[in-house]
């Protein structure tokens, strides 16, 4: 298991978190769960941050400096990452810091030094573990001059054998129904941005909308063509019958979501209602765009057999309650297919949906058939591949009740707005009956 720890960082003043397969962050707004998210972002993409300078021609043509080391130059990416999600350092406190432990002996810490001269300036520091120092100096001894697609794939594994972490981490962000309301707009503004331009992007945003650019053309034929396509094809076939079952699920729950079905058709997004009509994604529902690419995302990961640290925020945004239940069962089904999760959402429903997949994945076998008949296994929720946490003032209190041996998340934290919603109705439906009793005296 995965550990972080977070000290005076954005709204977070002290947090230490374990994370496994299935990661659940609520709590109220502006209280640091994306703050948190973007933290084990920024360390988990540390190994494609390797690989992308091996892919530019290591260190020398990185910095244009032939001295170049590969600890200095992963070290100062890293620095420009951590402004990009975080913003200047200058305003931070000088105690802040995050430690990110891999396993033991493989950690990263990111830390802040004070400007010797100008003592209101503070600077981001990188600092590895001995055995990742190791790992660096080995690469300092090797050429990047011409990377093959097999020596970058020896290093892939290399890489996810020294961080103990075999999965991409793909961020999901909020806010995604203005990517999708800009679709015919997005590959004009990339290409005519500079570089300048395009850095005052949010960094999540903009690595998110790089990765939809990536994948749209792949999506010219809706689901069930491309399944078909996988399917009379050799290598495309064998990844695809490891997650067959999964992919026809998140089919069914993709049209009952979307009512439709998702094509990219020369450059322009729709959902078709069926084969002929079909609506312009960008004239689509503010549900139909927040959760289009969730479903594409998690389909083409599927399809190519590819493990994936996905970071989820909101899931339920502009979704009604019977397709946030829909949503919150799939990403728990995504989890059971080899993938590892992470969810920060307000719902009640997304919550209440992965307690009551938590029971069901603590069935005993003397009731396992029958829950199987109201719920698919697939959906089930382990309770030791679960963490929780609910983030307020600060910092996390772990969310998961372990009372009457079953682990849940906790009630009072899920919905404690609808306790007090029914004790003011309550109050006032007395004060109105106790009016009218007055009245008849």
């Amino acid at each position: 298991m995965h550990k972080i720890e977070v000290k005076m960082l954005g709204p977070i003043e002290h947090c230490v978190c374990g994370i496994k397969n299935f990661t659940v962050f609520t709590g109220p707004q502006s209280n640091g769960k994306s703050t948190v998210a973007k933290a084990i972002y920024f360390f988990r993409t540390i190994k494609q941050d390797i690989l992308t300078i091996m892919q530019q021609g290591g260190p020398a043509v990185v910095t244009q400096n032939k001295a170049a080391k590969w600890s200095h130059t992963l070290q100062q990416r890293l620095r420009n990452k951590f402004l990009e999600l975080f913003g200047t350092s200058w305003i931070m406190p000088l105690d802040m810091f995050m430690l990110y432990t891999f396993k033991e002996g493989i950690w990263v810490r990111v830390y802040l030094t004070e400007d010797p001269i100008n003592y209101d300036k503070n600077y981001v520091q990188v600092a590895f573990s001995e055995k990742i120092e190791d790992y660096l100096y080995d690469l300092d001894q090797q050429i990047f001059s011409d990377v093959t697609g097999k020596q970058l794939e020896m290093k892939e594994r290399a890489l996810a054998k020294l961080f103990d972490d075999p999965y991409e981490t793909v961020f999901i962000p909020a806010g995604r129904n203005l990517i999708t309301l800009l679709s015919t707009q997005l590959n004009y503004i990339f290409t005519s941005l500079e570089n300048t331009q395009l850095r005052s992007i949010d960094y999540i945003t903009r690595r998110y909308t790089e990765l939809i650019l990536k994948l749209k053309p792949l999506f010219k034929d809706d689901y069930e063509q491309i399944i078909f396509s996988a399917e009379n094809d050799l290598e495309q076939e064998k990844k695809y019958k490891r997650h067959k079952t999964a992919i026809r699920m998140l089919l069914e729950r993709e049209r009952a979501i979307l009512s439709g079905s998702y094509r990219n058709v020369d450059g322009e997004e729709r959902l078709y209602i069926d084969q002929r009509r079909f609506v312009k994604i960008n004239f689509a529902s503010s549900g139909q765009q927040e959760i289009v690419w969730v479903f594409n995302l998690l389909f083409y990961y599927l399809l190519e057999d590819k493990k994936v640290f996905l970071i989820l925020e909101e899931p339920e945004s502009h979704l009604f309650p019977d397709s946030q239940q829909g949503v919150g069962e799939i990403l728990s089904l995504f989890a059971n297919e080899g993938n590892q999760v992470l969810v920060t959402t307000h719902s009640p429903y997304i919550l209440g949906t992965f307690n009551y997949l938590l029971l069901a994945g603590q069935t005993d076998k003397t009731t396992e058939a029958n829950v199987k008949n109201v719920l698919h296994k697939r959906y089930w929720l382990s309770p030791k591949e679960l963490s929780a946490f609910f983030v307020s003032n600060g910092s996390l209190i772990s969310a998961v009740d372990e009372n009457d041996n079953l682990v849940l998340i906790q009630n009072e934290l899920i919905d404690s707005a609808s306790e007090r919603i029914n004790k003011t109705s309550d109050s006032i439906i007395d004060f109105i009956y106790s009016e009218e009793s007055k009245e008849e005296v």
